[in-house]
């Protein structure tokens, strides 16, 4: 990338490169990562891209900012993946309902063919679904974060992201215009008129 090359042509060795993938936590108005604790909040049926296995990654603002300032302070050096382990979306859906779902809550699985069919968008935009990864973007995901964990990059608890994600959103407001997700009336036509799955 010319900004990294950028950085290394001005300090050589010295250059400290941090690269993340999808930053969520608190004050995130992207939606990409929001939209699911808010959604599996309300419960019910959660309609789902069916790609349980499909590769998620992604770091809380926090621990970013936090390993970021350490490693200047210490002077750190290299190039690094600054973002968390790779999970799968069905796992990662899975543990948010356990934090913030109401029983009774379900993920009503899709294919990924109907949702496209549909117009149903991956990753962002109006009505989309978060999360759901191009199937050519699938190396975005895929990012090794053990040099970045053994140079002193901490990952919180789910929970801590999740809440505070929630917390953001709710402070946002449900029914704003939203970057990335479906309007709950979207959703509801999806389910009445596609086939599903229960996870």
């Amino acid at each position: 990338m010319a900004c990294e090359d950028a950085v290394r042509a001005a300090v050589g060795d010295r250059a400290f490169v941090v690269r993340p993938g999808l930053i969520t936590g608190p004050g995130d108005r992207s939606d990409r990562f929001g939209y699911w604790p808010l959604r599996l909040s309300r419960g019910g049926r959660v309609l789902v891209p069916d790609t349980p296995g499909s590769p998620v990654q992604h770091i809380d603002v926090r621990d970013l900012a936090s390993w970021i300032v350490t490693a200047a302070e210490r002077g750190l050096a290299g190039t690094f993946d600054g973002i968390g382990p790779v999970t799968t979306l069905g796992a990662l859906l899975a543990d948010i309902a356990a934090l913030v779902a109401p029983p009774g809550t379900s993920l009503a699985a899709v294919a990924p063919e109907a949702l496209e069919a549909a117009g149903v968008q991956r990753w962002a935009g109006p009505k989309s679904l978060p999360l759901w990864i191009p199937d050519d973007h699938d190396g975005f995901a895929s990012h090794d974060p053990a040099p970045s964990l053994a140079a002193g990059l901490r990952i919180r608890p789910l929970a801590e992201t999740v809440s505070a994600a929630l917390a953001t959103e709710r402070a946002l407001g449900a029914d704003r215009a939203r970057g990335a997700g479906l309007t709950a009336d979207e959703e509801a036509e999806l389910l009445k008129a596609l086939p599903s799955r229960d996870w």
